[in-house]
C-alpha cells in the first residue's frame, strides 16, 4: 500500500492509530526482482522459495518490524494455508514451476478485471476465474481493466479501487480464498421490492459497511485482526472517498454553479492568467468535509446565532474507552477497545443522542431555543 503514513500518533500515550496522510493506492511489481535487489511482496511466492519463510521476515521494514520476534513456525503455517486455499497464491506458485522449467519465456499473469453485471460475481470463483498465465506475444492494451503482472520490470503499476482483487492483494488473511471484493455493478437483493426510482446497485460504501459489520455466529476477520483490521478500513474509507472524488472530477459540467465559472469568481480566486481558468476542481457542498461543505455549516451556524443570539453554554462530551457497555460488548476474550472501534463507535453514538435528547426536552438546561454541533475528537454542542 502507498500512502504517507503519520506513525507521530503512536507514542505511547493513547491506543494506537492508524493514520494516512494525502492520497493511498496499491501498486504491484514483477514476479521477479531486478538484478541484485531481495525478493518482496509478490516476489516471496516465486523466487528463491527455498528460503521463503526467512525471506518474508526480512522484507519487513524497521517501521514495520513489531516490538516482539516474528515466530517462523507460523509464518510457515500461514503460507501452507494460503498455498492451500488462495487461489492467488497457487497461481504463484504455478508461475514458480513454470520459470523453472521455461527460464527464457516470456509470459505475464493477468488478474481478471470486472465488467459491468458480470454474472461471475454471484459464482465462487475458481483459479481460471481469477487469474492466468498469458504466454507468448501479447499487447498490454489488451488488458486494460485487468492487472498485469510481467516477468521482470522495475516499473511498478498502479491497481484501481474497482478491480474486485484491490484488497484480496493487499490483506490475503482477510481474503483467504482470494476472494473477490467489490466490483461495479452488482444488483440489490430483493430489488422488486424496491421502489423503481430508488438505487439499484450497490455502492462500494455499501459493501465495506456489509464487510465489517458484526454477523451473529459467523467469523470475521474484519473485526479480528486488531491493528491489521483498522488499516483495512481506513483503507476502505481512502477507496469510497477516492471514487467520490473521481466522480466529481469527470461531473464537473453537471456539478458547477455558473456563477463559479465566471470571469469576477476567477479573479477573485486569484486566477489572473486566462489559461488557468476552467481548470479549478470544484467541490459541491455535498461532498463531506469540503471547503463549501464546512463555510456552508458554518454559516447556518452563525445564522443561527444572528436569530437567537449567541449560545449559553458549550457542552462536550467524550467517549470513555472504558465505559461497561463498550468492555461487555468486545467480541473476543482479551481484546482491546481499539481492537474494536465500530463497537466504541456505536456505543458512543447511542449514549450522544441521550444526551442530545435530554438537552432538548428542556429537563437539564430548561427550555431549548436552538443549537448546533460538531464532533472532534469529543463531541461539541
Amino acid at each position: 500500500m502507498g500512502a504517507q503514513v503519520d506513525r507521530s500518533m503512536n507514542d505511547g500515550h493513547g491506543p494506537p492509530i492508524f493514520k494516512v496522510c494525502g492520497q493511498v493506492h496499491h501498486r504491484i511489481g514483477s514476479l521477479l526482482p531486478m538484478t541484485n535487489e531481495p525478493p518482496k511482496f509478490l516476489q516471496l511466492y516465486v523466487y528463491d522459495t527455498t528460503h521463503e519463510v526467512n525471506n518474508r521476515i526480512q522484507s519487513l521494514s524497521s517501521t514495520d518490524a513489531p516490538a516482539y520476534p516474528i515466530r517462523p513456525e507460523i509464518v510457515h503455517e500461514l503460507l501452507k494455508m494460503l498455498d492451500e486455499h488462495n487461489l492467488f497464491a497457487k497461481k504463484f506458485r504455478l508461475a514458480r514451476e513454470r520459470l523453472n522449467e521455461h527460464t527464457n519465456e516470456e509470459f505475464i499473469i493477468r488478474i481478471v478485471g470486472a465488467r459491468e453485471e458480470d454474472p461471475v460475481q454471484y459464482n465462487m470463483p475458481t483459479t481460471d476465474d481469477l487469474a492466468m498465465l498469458v504466454i507468448g506475444d501479447f499487447s498490454l492494451d489488451t488488458f486494460k481493466r485487468d492487472i498485469i503482472i510481467e516477468t521482470r520490470n522495475s516499473e511498478l503499476r498502479r491497481i484501481s479501487s474497482l478491480h474486485p482483487a484491490y484488497m484480496a492483494f493487499q490483506y490475503p488473511l482477510l481474503f483467504p480464498y482470494g476472494e473477490r471484493g467489490f466490483q461495479v455493478g452488482v444488483v440489490y437483493s430483493g430489488l422488486e421490492a424496491r421502489e423503481t426510482n430508488s438505487r439499484t446497485h450497490m455502492t462500494m460504501q455499501d459493501y465495506y459497511c456489509y464487510q465489517f459489520h458484526y454477523k451473529s455466529g459467523q467469523p470475521n476477520p474484519f473485526l479480528s485482526y486488531g491493528t491489521l483490521s483498522n488499516q483495512a478500513k481506513v483503507d476502505a474509507r481512502a477507496c469510497i472517498d477516492e471514487n467520490r472524488l473521481t466522480y466529481i472530477l469527470y461531473n464537473q459540467d453537471r456539478l458547477r454553479i455558473e456563477n463559479l465559472q465566471g470571469i469576477s469568481d476567477a479573479v477573485s480566486r486569484g486566477c489572473i492568467n486566462g489559461d488557468e481558468m476552467g481548470k479549478t476542481i470544484v467541490l459541491p457542498a455535498s461532498h463531506i468535509g469540503g471547503r463549501r461543505y464546512m463555510i456552508q455549516n458554518y454559516h447556518d451556524s452563525i445564522a443561527i446565532c444572528r436569530v437567537h443570539g449567541p449560545p449559553d453554554f458549550f457542552v462536550t462530551f467524550t467517549c470513555n474507552a472504558k465505559w461497561p457497555e463498550i468492555v461487555e460488548s468486545l467480541y473476543h476474550s482479551g481484546q482491546k477497545t481499539s481492537d474494536a472501534p465500530d463497537i466504541a463507535v456505536r456505543i458512543f453514538h447511542m449514549k450522544l443522542e441521550e444526551l442530545l435528547q435530554d438537552i432538548k426536552s428542556g429537563n437539564i438546561f430548561g427550555p431549548c431555543k436552538a443549537g448546533a454541533d460538531t464532533v472532534l475528537p469529543c463531541f461539541h454542542d
